[in-house]
């Protein structure tokens, strides 16, 4: 599940999302767009946040545009 349909779903704001895992409110809205890749530690929260439903895997196409 891609994190924007999460926090839609959820309807969890991209601020209460960041402060849930340490990052700032930008970060969250960067990483639901696709404009950023999380870092590890930052995707290892977000798995964790959202008792896995956003994974590693629901970014790789992020990665794979960037490459």
């Amino acid at each position: 599940m891609k994190l924007a349909d999460y926090l839609a779903a959820e309807k969890i704001s991209h601020a209460a999302f960041a402060d849930l895992i340490g990052v700032s409110q930008a970060a969250v809205t960067r990483y639901a767009r696709g404009a950023r890749f999380p870092h590890r530690v930052v995707l290892a929260k977000i798995k964790a946040a959202t008792n896995g439903a956003v994974t590693f895997t629901d970014f790789l196409d992020m990665a794979e545009a960037a490459e």
